[in-house]
């Protein structure tokens, strides 16, 4: 997989690491002003996502600069697949890792309500940037795929974009690939539809079920996190 065409999602998943980082900050900012009665178990899931955490984090950077970097900066063509998906793991790991701390700081502690907001929006782009990589990590070779070797008995599978739909009825072709903004699109208003936007489809059990996680996902955030944030308010 071509360097130039990966770096803007791999760019994406350290964005999304960076805001965790910010909420990982903001929680050890919480715990140190306000008072919160002592409970063993929740002290001791804190302390563990604290530690697991931390070797995410660590992980991260090592496969950015020591794997990732050094072949942009020979300028190599390719990049494998396995460490595309290793960084989009631990990427994603420390996301969850968040989620949870969040919730769990927001049990403890009954964070206010603006706050609640400006958090939730944070978790709102992270996840976003977390699965507009796996949207393309997962799309992008069926669609490469298909445009080079066209298979005769082949269901294609991937996002179905509008472009596509076009081109093969105007043109009666199929050499259209996305490119960033087209899977920044398609990430962002599934997020805001829980589901594909008009116009696009879905095909394929594995981006079916990578957007049944990214729909529970954000779910998770609207409904615990926001309306918290709104009944705090009233």
């Amino acid at each position: 997989m071509a360097l130039s065409i990966g770096r803007p999602y791999v760019l994406a998943l350290a964005g999304s690491v960076l805001i965790d980082l910010l909420l990982r900050l903001q929680i050890f900012y919480y715990y140190s002003t306000q008072h919160y009665k002592f409970n063993i178990p929740l002290n001791t899931v804190r302390d563990l996502l604290q530690i697991f955490y931390a070797a995410l984090l660590l992980a991260f950077f090592c496969l950015i600069f020591f794997f990732w970097l050094p072949n942009l900066r020979r300028q190599r063509q390719t990049i494998r697949r396995k460490l595309l998906r290793l960084i989009g793991l631990v990427a994603s790991l420390q996301l969850v890792t968040n989620i949870i701390s969040v919730n769990i700081t927001i049990y403890r502690l009954h964070i206010e309500s603006y706050e609640l907001l400006a958090e939730s929006l944070a978790l709102y782009v992270a996840i976003n940037l977390v699965f507009v990589f796996w949207y393309w990590y997962w799309d992008y070779p069926l669609k490469n795929n298909l445009v080079n070797h066209r298979p005769s008995a082949y269901i294609p599978q991937g996002i179905l974009f509008p472009e596509e739909q076009i081109e093969d009825r105007v043109l009666k072709s199929d050499n259209w690939i996305p490119g960033p903004v087209d899977y920044f699109y398609f990430t962002i208003l599934s997020s805001n539809c829980f589901g594909s936007p008009e116009g696009h489809m879905l095909i394929g059990n594995q981006l079916k079920t990578l957007q049944i996680i990214h729909t529970l996902s954000m779910i998770l955030v609207f409904i615990i996190i926001v309306a918290r944030a709104i009944n705090t308010l009233n």
